[in-house]
């Protein structure tokens, strides 16, 4: 039960003026490389310039296809700005030169674009973000494997990991166009030269351009659109204060209602929403008739409701009068598309004196589809429950209005005649008010009769002579009927608001206890103390810990019985409601819950009541489940602060030992030098040979492990800048073996060099060491007699290096590039643990990968991918392509 307060007029009028501030995005969005969205982006530019808008073209790709290049021909182009980096010379977007001309719309293509190093921006959808501030349209193009949030959805089937993202926020006020294309039309314009290169459209064919990868990617890049719109529409909504029923996806909303005949309009709508995939909400009216009825149908309700939360529903309780009003309102502010209910077959003298709640939700929810699902009237009539307090209650309104009618007689010498009936009215008003409406009728008609009765010629009879008395008998009866009525229901109404209240208050007060507690003891006394005193049951929290049952909350219910003992775990396991006056374990005294969060189950909450009525009231159902949620939150909220202060605890001991480690490498490097020195001078000849090469190999091992020791706490500062230069990586393979060789005479390094491999563009430092680490491991684990193979090969787009042994393998790959991770259970134990981190991040800062495996027939691998200049067919992965 929710109480929204809405937005104001100044609230509305600041959100649209930040709005209208800022200039608009319109994002041409592609399911993959090649769909024509720069073709798209140019043809729309063309249309606003003939509008007469000024456009200006900031950045667009033509790829080398003549008819893109056509198009953007009669637009202005902005020149590139050059970038001196390193000695080349870049050309990137010049935003400065866009805002110095604010033109009405710009172009920028490929948002997903990462600039140039000494840009302002590191990324261009910053530069958009930027012109956007500033009031300039902006025109973009991006494919949907960029989108951040669905970066590991599309890494998942497509089995590629694309680097450059942009975040989910920048697209959120942007119009999204889809530049749509079936897999099998894209397919042929690959096949005929229309996107890449013949020699590497094949290549395409088979890793990234297949039928089934682009039929998902189409997928995906719809259902991403038909979200961003409806978001969109429902800001829109709330911005403009407007109360629409608008969607752009599908939703249900079923009414449920407390007869046998709920369940099947709970089935249908859960039938209904499976076909279309849709979100369905339970909704309960709480009514003043509805609160009325027996405690068979209240009971049933919860049945009803029971079910539509089991068959997956979000419920919601909605305290109002008019239920057919309610009904509408409540679609509207869900934004239902459709509504499902249920209607009793009932005679036209029945609906002309209570009306159809179907047929005026029918008549008043405009643009929603409504379902009306035929009900047998056996399930649901509504039994009349005997109320003890109805008798009473049309006693002491006959007693207000004789007492009224007897100071009236007495007072008539005082008073004039003509006020007569409207004094008569206070006791049906009283009765109405104080009483009930039905009381108040019942007063309304004892009133008539006392004026007749009492007041009128002749006197004592309920004879009536004059015509003047006639109408004032029949008004002062149709007068004092409103007067009941009326009353009766605005007492309805104060009851249901002060419920509303209370409800309000007593979850807002349990939240704000919530959110004060530090432990978990504390937080389930609180929990169980509140819960139980709004319930009116016995409440516990129950953990799982140590593959044990652990109760907290509740002294008097320290431990479970087997049953009880089996429905909590159930609960904890299953993520399902157990227990009494459930489906699952209902044998068992407790009714349980489970604390579901995003971290997983916390927990279950346990619920019971002494006598045999239902655990949980239908009234309560919706509150419970509210204090179900926050229970959880908190719990979750528990597990997130130990989290963050054990992060903490890591993160100051990892600076610890890296400033530590990095002091004591500092300190011993300028006496190894020395003692490397002094052990190059000594000639390795005599009965001291052995000892001597011994002291120079493992000097210069203990100085490649300081080497590590300075090399982590540089990646720890992120001061690793590579020095790049066109590297041949022959050049680097050979200088690695020559070093290994001098520490270790006769090595056992072989290698296999593909012929004509490119040059790369890289740091041959960074890979120098990182070749030393693999090489030197393989040797250091592999046994004397076994060889170790180092083998180069080239790709289209990427060359690969290769460090293959025969040693014990690898236990495990993952962890294996952590920092001071070392294969315990393995033959492959020793050193510091960072030579393999070290080695990721020095690779990673060059652009490349590395990966370990185990080899047939024993023996590990590790495999170097650095990418060559020419990657036509990654950027076009990476939607760099139209």
């Amino acid at each position: 039960m929710t109480d929204q307060t809405p937005e104001t007029s100044a609230e509305r009028f600041l959100r649209l003026a930040r709005k209208e501030q800022a200039g608009r995005l319109t994002v041409y969005l592609g399911a993959a490389p090649g769909v024509g969205k720069t073709y798209r982006m140019l043809q729309e530019a063309a249309r606003h310039q003939a509008e007469g808008r000024g456009v200006l073209v900031g950045v667009a790709e033509t790829h080398g296809r003549s008819e893109t290049a056509l198009l953007l021909e009669p637009l202005e182009t902005l020149p590139r700005r050059m970038i001196d980096h390193k000695g080349h010379r870049l050309d990137e977007f010049d935003i400065d030169a866009v805002l110095a001309r604010r033109p009405d719309l710009v172009l920028v293509d490929e948002l997903a674009h990462t600039n140039a190093p000494g840009s302002r921006h590191p990324k261009r959808w910053q530069d958009v973000a930027e012109l956007l501030a500033a009031g300039i349209d902006v025109a973009t193009t991006v494919n949907i494997q960029h989108i951040e949030s669905l970066n590991d959805v599309v890494a998942g089937f497509t089995h590629v990991r694309v680097r450059e993202t942009v975040p989910d926020q920048i697209l959120e006020d942007a119009e999204l166009i889809v530049v749509d294309l079936p897999p099998q039309a894209l397919i042929e314009r690959l096949e005929a030269g229309k996107i890449y290169l013949p020699e590497t459209a094949g290549r395409a064919l088979g890793n990234f351009f297949t039928p089934t990868k682009l039929a998902a990617l189409r997928e995906l890049a719809l259902r991403f659109a038909a979200r961003n719109v409806d978001r969109r529409l429902a800001d829109d909504l709330v911005a403009s204060g407007d109360s629409g029923a608008f969607a752009a996806g599908e939703r249900l909303m079923v009414a449920v209602s407390p007869g046998k005949g709920g369940a099947r309009v709970v089935r249908q709508a859960k039938r209904l929403a499976d076909m279309l995939r849709a979100n369905w909400t339970a909704v309960v009216i709480e009514s003043g008739s509805a609160r009325a009825v027996s405690g068979s149908q209240r009971e049933q309700l919860a049945d009803n409701l029971a079910l539509a939360s089991s068959l997956g529903a979000s419920l919601m309780t909605v305290a109002a009068n008019d239920v057919g009003q309610a009904l509408v309102d409540q679609a509207k502010e869900l934004r239902a598309s459709q509504i499902v209910i249920g209607k009793s077959r009932r005679s036209r003298w029945f609906e002309w004196r209570h009306g159809s709640i179907a047929q005026e939700v029918i008549r008043k929810a405009q643009g929603v589809a409504v379902h009306v699902l035929p009900l047998d009237e056996a399930d649901e009539k509504p039994e009349k429950p005997r109320d003890p307090y109805s008798q009473r209650d049309n006693i002491l309104a006959f007693l207000l209005v004789a007492a009224a009618a007897g100071l009236i007689h007495l007072a008539l010498p005082w008073i004039s005649t003509s006020a007569i009936d409207l004094l008569l009215l206070l006791p049906v008003i009283l009765s109405a008010t104080l009483l009930r409406m039905r009381a108040g009728l019942w007063a309304a008609a004892w009133a008539a009769l006392a004026y007749n009765f009492f007041f009128t010629r002749p006197l004592y009879t309920l004879e009536i002579d004059g015509s003047a008395d006639v109408i004032t008998f029949v008004v002062l009866a149709l007068v004092a009927g409103v007067v009941g009525g009326l009353a009766g229901k605005i007492r309805r109404q104060a009851e249901t608001s002060a419920g509303v209240a209370r409800l309000n208050a007593s979850l807002a007060r349990f939240a704000g206890l919530m959110g004060g507690l530090s432990s978990k003891d504390e937080t389930a006394a609180v929990a169980c103390r509140e819960i139980g005193a709004l319930l009116d049951v016995a409440a516990i929290i129950v953990a799982l810990e140590e593959d044990s049952t652990v109760v907290r909350g509740n002294e008097k219910f320290a431990r479970l019985d087997m049953v009880d003992d089996a429905a909590a775990r159930w609960a904890i396991e299953h993520g399902e409601p157990t227990g009494r006056d459930t489906g699952t374990l209902n044998a068992s005294d407790w009714q349980f819950h489970p604390l579901r969060t995003s971290l997983g189950t916390m927990g279950a909450l346990g619920v019971a009541r002494v006598s045999q009525q239902r655990v949980i009231r239908p009234d309560d159902a919706t509150l419970l489940a509210s204090l179900v949620d926050q229970t959880a939150l908190a719990h979750e909220r528990l597990v997130l602060e130990a989290q963050a202060r054990q992060v903490g605890t890591l993160r100051e001991r990892d600076q610890l030992r890296g400033a530590l480690l990095g002091s004591i490498a500092h300190d011993l490097r300028t006496p190894l030098t020395a003692v490397i020195a002094a052990a190059e001078a000594i000639p390795a000849q005599g009965e001291f040979a052995e000892e001597v090469r011994i002291a120079r190999g493992e000097s210069r091992r203990l100085q490649r492990f300081l080497n590590d020791l300075l090399e982590a706490s540089r990646i720890e500062h992120g001061t690793i800048e590579p020095k790049w230069e066109s590297v041949d990586l022959t050049d680097v393979i050979t200088a690695v073996l020559r070093d290994l060789r001098q520490d270790r005479p006769g090595a056992r390094v072989e290698t296999a060099i593909d012929a004509d491999c490119p040059l790369v563009r890289s740091d041959p430092l960074l890979l120098r060491h990182v070749l030393i680490n693999l090489i030197d491991n393989a040797l250091k684990f592999s046994a004397a007699s076994s060889h170790v193979t180092v083998k180069l090969a080239c790709a289209e787009d990427a060359v690969s290096c290769r460090v293959l042994d025969r040693g014990p393998g690898l236990p495990a790959t993952e962890g294996l590039f952590d920092r001071f991770h070392r294969l315990e259970g393995s033959d492959r134990v020793g050193g510091s643990g960072l030579g393999l981190w070290i080695a990721k991040n020095f690779i990673e800062a060059v652009g490349g990968t590395i990966a370990a495996g185990n080899r047939p027939g024993g023996g590990a691998v590790f495999t170097v991918t650095l990418p060559t200049p020419n990657r036509s067919v990654e950027e076009g992965e990476d939607g760099h392509g139209a």
